[in-house]
């Protein structure tokens, strides 16, 4: 058996549990998530990405199998950090619905370094345009979830102010350092799909909070025109490179 199929069937089994144990338990996750729910939450719809995250994944394994260009450079930089990626994000299903907030958090802090190490190797040694588009969208909305999961732990254990400053301040202040983590990982690493996750989930806290927090919103709003003009600004550099070449 070839490394590309060994490593193919290693990511499909992987990614299969990881898929079960969703189906299984994931269905509490919204009920959950809704119980003290945190400013920062975005509407439910904003969740649906998970979706079309899982099927860009699938694409992307079954891609391993049928490419005709050789992607050994790739599976055997990412080894067996998929494997550890698709194992942390079914933990953080279980421990979730079993509302062990510290423990999602140290789980989704475990699976968000996963995907900054999966993304840095892909943008290493990717030579074709899809490698990494799931694992930009992914990595996009594992920051997002990472913030909400991490208020959600604070507000869970009764904490009404942290060095000072509430949950509103605290809100604002991580979409600020959010929105500047978006830019600065979109305009280094030349990536127009990473901030577009951002505005999706910036629309949907101005939508869940029905614009009752009007700084929250004007920061929301501002920080959904930052990303898209950076989403932008990749995109049109990407097109006069390879108009270009």
């Amino acid at each position: 058996m070839t490394d590309r199929k060994r490593w193919g069937i290693i990511y499909s089994i992987a990614f299969v549990i990881m898929i079960g144990t969703n189906y299984l338990v994931g269905g509490d996750v919204g009920n959950i998530a809704d119980q003290d729910q945190a400013i920062i939450q975005p509407a439910s719809y904003v969740f649906s990405i998970w979706g079309l995250i899982y099927v860009l994944l699938a694409i992307w394994i079954i891609r391993l199998f049928v490419r005709k260009d050789d992607p050994s450079p790739i599976y055997k930089s990412i080894h067996y950090w998929l494997v550890a990626n698709f194992a942390l994000n079914a933990l953080w299903i279980v421990v979730f619905t079993q509302v062990w907030l510290i423990a999602s958090t140290v789980v989704i802090v475990g699976l968000l370094i996963t995907l900054i190490v999966i993304y840095k190797k892909l943008t290493r040694h990717g030579n074709h345009w899809f490698d990494r588009i799931p694992f930009s969208i992914y990595f996009g909305w594992v920051t997002v979830a990472t913030i909400v999961n991490i208020i959600d732990t604070v507000n869970g254990q009764g904490i009404d102010e942290l060095i000072g400053l509430n949950e509103y301040q605290w809100t604002l202040i991580l979409l600020v350092i959010a929105t500047l983590i978006a830019l600065f990982v979109s305009l280094v690493h030349k990536d127009w799909l990473y901030p577009l996750v951002f505005a999706w989930a910036y629309v949907g806290i101005i939508i869940e909070n029905e614009n009752q927090l009007f700084l929250l919103t004007i920061i929301a709003g501002a920080g959904v025109v930052f990303h898209l003009l950076a989403s932008a600004i990749v995109g049109f550099d990407k097109m006069r490179s390879r108009a270009e070449r």
